[in-house]
């Protein structure tokens, strides 16, 4: 495994604009995490309460349904 003196070493000998782009990654990387740590903290109703309508701009439609296939009756 690589350890944290190895990653700064290589990090400072990249250029200034691949260091910017390491940043932009790492800081993604980050929020991410701490994000996916607290959903995984709180309770179920915490977590129902924070998501409930997250999809009221993008609702869930049912397409038409196809007719029903005749078939011969059980007998």
């Amino acid at each position: 495994m690589i350890n944290y003196h190895t990653v700064v070493e290589l990090a400072d000998q990249l250029p200034l604009a691949d260091k910017a782009r390491l940043i932009e990654h790492l800081g993604a990387a980050l929020r991410h995490n701490l994000e996916v740590e607290a959903y995984q903290r709180m309770s179920w109703h915490e977590f129902i309460e924070q998501t409930a309508g997250i999809l009221a701009d993008d609702p869930i439609e049912r397409p038409p349904q196809p007719p029903v296939e005749e078939r011969e009756p059980l007998e």
